[in-house]
């Protein structure tokens, strides 16, 4: 009896932190959290009427997907990197992408490719719809995939890791709508690499894309300091 009281009360841990992620999520995507904000944990518990332990859990998933950041004295903050911290993230993963793409075209199989345009049309369909949370999630899974067709371990160890502190700049690329239509063209043309298996093109394509979309970013973060 216990044991499954004890279940129940998971089950309902999960449920109320899975509503508050999206709760918190949809007040950063439209702008109620500014970037940099500092959240006040004791006014969040009281205007969205959770516990501690929960409202710690949601910024916790938060924070993993690249919404807020935990300073080293414990704050949280709805994350803003610096100009610098996008140069850095975007040069490496640039580098480190643009090899992960050439090796991929060199070594995917026609089934692979096959699930990479199934990707591709995902992100289609998102930017149809200029559904941005979808967006970053399908292009995520679309990056993901082509450094695992890269077939290298440590490569793919490595992107994870810069693609982790990437996120970082999620709510910032929020306020870029403009920048959906030409990031879906650029995705085009990684795609059309692969289906002409032109692996040099496939490599030259994926670090323009990134080097383009770190110009983006660091042009808003400029707009938004002078503003």
């Amino acid at each position: 009896m216990t044991a499954f009281g004890g279940g129940r009360a998971e089950k309902r841990f999960k449920s109320s932190t899975r509503v508050l992620v999206d709760e918190l999520r949809d007040a950063i995507l439209k702008g109620k959290l500014a970037p940099g904000e500092k959240l006040m944990e004791q006014k969040l518990m009281a205007s969205l009427r959770v516990g501690g332990v929960v409202l710690r859990q949601a910024l916790r998933s938060l924070e993993a997907k690249g919404y807020v950041s935990f300073l080293s004295n414990s704050d949280v903050v709805v994350s803003k990197p610096s100009p610098e911290e996008i140069e850095d993230y975007y040069t490496i993963a640039g580098a480190l992408e643009g090899l992960a793409a050439r090796l991929a075209v060199e070594r995917a199989q026609p089934e692979e490719v096959a699930h990479l345009r199934e990707l591709h049309q995902f992100l289609r369909e998102a930017s149809a719809k200029k559904d941005l949370a979808h967006y970053f999630e399908t292009n995520s899974s679309f990056h993901r995939f082509i450094a695992e067709l890269a077939g290298n371990e440590r490569l793919f160890r490595l992107i994870e890791q810069i693609r982790r502190e990437m996120q970082k700049t999620r709510v910032i690329s929020l306020s870029l709508p403009q920048r959906l239509e030409y990031s879906m063209r650029e995705h085009d043309q990684i795609m059309d690499a692969f289906l002409k298996k032109n692996a040099q093109l496939a490599e030259s394509t994926t670090v323009r894309h990134l080097k383009n979309h770190m110009e983006a970013l660091r042009k808003a973060l400029e707009m938004k300091s002078q503003g």
